[in-house]
């Protein structure tokens, strides 16, 4: 009762400050619309958008860009001072009200509050006067609701894959002047550095917002008990192989209660990896649905799918999309935890390497630069 009393008090003050500060700009006259404003979730400088931010402060130093992350947060050194909007500042709301542009990897990511904004936005209460744009977190595969037209109010949906941009034009109710196939922001930084490591990186699951006892859900003891197998941790061992267990940021919450008995095997913070690094090192990949397996097969590095759970997952957490697994997965497809790890010893992982050949058309270093040019069309 006392968490849910904060969020309503939370939630009235984001909304008070918000028609606050848009009087205030009004009253004062304040226009930005020469200001393009990034953000991710406005406590982190490491995916699409931080990559896009890169790319504009390298290539078009004409571009007035600024960047909206708390001051606190372990990846505020990676921007560049003047260039900081301090998250829920003053600044914050008068930015997000009169900005020209507003670029985020999530939907409203540059707002206050991501979801209280979104709902408003969805019912057109905010006004904005920026050009809204949807950089994406990661390659769509499945059919998400929340991203439909009438749910969302974009005027640039990027797409990282020709596939999927198929499926959204059919799917999600977004014309073709608003999405794009241009291929990720981040992608452009994508180059291979591997070394002896796996990167284990599971998803998230919806129903685990409703668990009391997280250590008793499936989800928990399957991936716990992989970073424990006698004979996974025997090979890893063996090969002086090192394993980083990096589980989904909302997952990150939790991140103590995984235990592991080797020395090999380490759990890995959000606040002391970054995630994009992880995938450049690491030479195995083994997730169950995260897009963060598409990044993998755009390296051409093998990758495991390991879905002990998958009826659930398909019917609870996304509806299935395009991409079959079995069919054309960049890697082969586990059930069980005996799978998991022959497969990992026989390294028989590689074998599926060939069939990301079609499904990126775009594979060089000039995703930002083609962002960069739809986001300049918008203009005219």
């Amino acid at each position: 009762m006392k968490n849910k009393t904060k969020k309503i008090i939370k939630i009235i003050k984001c909304i008070l400050l918000y028609f606050y500060y848009s009087l205030y700009c009004k009253i004062k006259k304040i226009k930005n619309d020469n200001i393009w404003l990034i953000s991710e979730r406005g406590n982190e400088a490491r995916d699409n958008s931080y990559h896009f931010y890169k790319f504009l402060k390298k290539n078009h130093k004409e571009i007035k860009v600024k960047y909206i992350i708390d001051k606190k947060s372990v990846d505020a050194k990676k921007i560049k001072p003047e260039d900081i909007v301090d998250y829920n500042s003053k600044e914050h709301y008068i930015l997000f009200k009169t900005a020209g542009f507003l670029i985020s990897t999530h939907i409203m990511g540059y707002s206050p509050d991501m979801s209280l904004f979104s709902r408003m936005d969805k019912h057109n209460i905010l006004k904005l006067k920026g050009k809204k744009i949807f950089l994406q977190h990661g390659i769509i595969k499945d059919y998400i609701p929340y991203l439909n037209s009438n749910n969302i109010n974009v005027d640039l949906f990027i797409s990282g894959a020709k596939p999927e941009y198929d499926f959204l034009l059919e799917n999600f109710g977004h014309n073709e002047k608003i999405l794009k196939y241009t291929g990720l922001a981040r992608y452009d930084n994508l180059i291979d550095k591997s070394k002896k490591q796996i990167l284990i990186m599971p998803s998230f699951r919806k129903w685990l917002n409703y668990t009391n006892n997280f250590k008793e859900t499936e989800y928990y003891k399957h991936w716990n008990s992989i970073l424990n197998n006698n004979e996974f941790v025997k090979y890893i061992e063996e090969k002086n192989i090192k394993v980083i267990f990096y589980p989904h940021y909302e997952i990150q919450k939790y991140l103590n209660e995984f235990k592991s008995k080797s020395k090999n095997i380490v759990i890995a913070s959000f606040n002391n990896y970054d995630v994009q690094q992880l995938l450049l090192e690491s030479n195995l990949l083994i997730t169950d649905y995260s897009s963060v397996f598409f990044d993998f097969a755009y390296m051409k590095k093998p990758i495991i799918y390991y879905q002990f759970d998958k009826e659930k997952f398909e019917s609870e957490h996304y509806q299935k999309g395009y991409y079959d697994y079995e069919k054309i997965g960049f890697g082969p497809v586990c059930y069980t935890e005996k799978e998991l790890v022959e497969i990992i010893a026989n390294n028989s992982a590689i074998d599926y390497l060939s069939r990301s050949d079609n499904f990126f058309q775009f594979r060089d270093t000039n995703n930002c630069k083609r962002i960069f040019e739809e986001i300049v069309n918008l203009k005219r």
